[in-house]
């Protein structure tokens, strides 16, 4: 048995609350003129490589669950849809959402600039509207939802040793948070899920975030602290430590022997952007994980030629930024038979709509069974 699991970032977020379930919920099959241009574009990506497991991060959170219901029919299931031969289309039997830390109110001024504005970078994580770049799971094997874990509400200070943001002597110095917005600020920007799907072989943990940008704040550097500690956390997850504590009061990591991919948009690379130097690096440490051993395309390759590092890239900006990444325990059970990041060339049929669709590519492993 082959699984292919994957990761993308589909930007089918919106301004507004109910804008995107405006998009994909008006779509009348006889009229194109209300088919969403980049919603039929991540599909058709979806519907090409065809993963069993995928992981979408930036799609609204909708509690109706009506965005989810209409992308998947509109969109993913529709076989009327152009390029349907390249991309046939895929049915999902199970299908998961939660709610995530975008766009909550805080009461806070987190970023310090005078106003308690509940939005923006005042909000739990950053995000205009509740909601905002949300993030699901589609599959094709059995979602053990009893067995899910959330840690949306997991605070930042009960990490031990937090790399919390201290003022630069040109701020001031002294901690950027007081102890009333620390006693408010979750460590999840979104969140962080733990949710368990049951495959032939046994459960497979899908250990789901979408950390913060390292980007947008100061001399503080609150957002790349904040980034480097989300990361962290699946860090010391998977090795059992014992602190953290989920949304429903159940202590402690994974137990040894627990399967897991820790899969997202994890805005951090290796070598190139504003992340901290050990915010990936911790991870992929504990992974046993090279860079060399990372997907890589000829797509990134052809879009920026001049850059050493760019066949590793996942998004248009010049980032690897996406990332399944699987332990070397893995192997007990599984051997990855195929890993990549799907950016075809410019010649490929299928580029236009990779580009339409989002900024980010789709990351994918094929694991075999032993």
């Amino acid at each position: 048995m082959v699984v292919r699991v994957a990761t993308y970032n589909a930007a089918l977020n919106r301004p507004y609350a109910g804008a995107l379930k405006q998009v994909l919920t008006c779509f009348d099959k006889l009229n194109p003129h209300t088919w969403d241009k980049q919603a039929m574009a991540v599909a058709l990506v979806i519907r090409h490589v065809r993963p069993d497991i995928l992981l979408l991060n930036e799609f609204d959170y909708d509690e109706s669950g009506e965005s989810l219901a209409a992308f998947c029919e509109h969109y993913l299931e529709n076989p009327n849809l152009p390029q349907a031969k390249l991309a046939p289309p895929i049915y999902y039997p199970e299908r998961f959402s939660a709610p995530v830390n975008t766009g909550l109110p805080s009461g806070r001024d987190f970023d310090k600039d005078g106003v308690a504005s509940d939005k923006g970078a005042d909000a739990l994580g950053f995000g205009a509207f509740p909601g905002q770049y949300g993030m699901l799971v589609l599959s094709q094997y059995p979602v053990l939802k009893a067995s899910f874990r959330s840690f949306q509400h997991f605070l930042w200070t009960q990490m031990p040793n937090a790399k919390l943001p201290q003022k630069s002597e040109k701020q001031g110095g002294g901690s950027w948070f007081d102890q009333e917005d620390l006693a408010k600020l979750p460590l999840s920007s979104k969140s962080h899920w733990d949710l368990p799907v049951q495959l032939d072989e046994g459960v497979l943990h899908l250990l789901c975030s979408h950390p913060t940008p390292p980007v947008f704040d100061g001399d503080e550097k609150r957002n790349a602290c904040r980034n480097h500690d989300e990361i962290r956390f699946w860090r010391d997850y998977v090795q059992g430590e014992h602190y953290m504590i989920d949304d429903k009061g159940v202590i402690g990591g994974l137990t040894q022997g627990d399967e897991f991919l820790v899969l997202g948009d994890l805005n951090a690379s290796l070598k190139e952007g504003d992340a901290m130097t050990q915010s990936l690096q911790q991870l992929l440490d504990t992974l046993a994980i090279k860079q060399t051993q990372l997907p890589i395309s000829e797509g990134a390759v052809e879009h920026s030629p001049n850059l050493p590092w760019a066949k590793w890239h996942t998004a248009s900006w010049r980032l690897n930024a996406d990332y399944v990444l699987y332990p070397r325990t893995l192997d007990r059970k599984y051997f990855v038979q195929k890993q990549g990041v799907f950016w075809p060339e410019a010649s490929s049929p299928m580029a236009r709509s990779v580009k339409l669709a989002s900024d980010h590519r789709l990351v994918f492993v094929d694991l075999k069974s032993k």
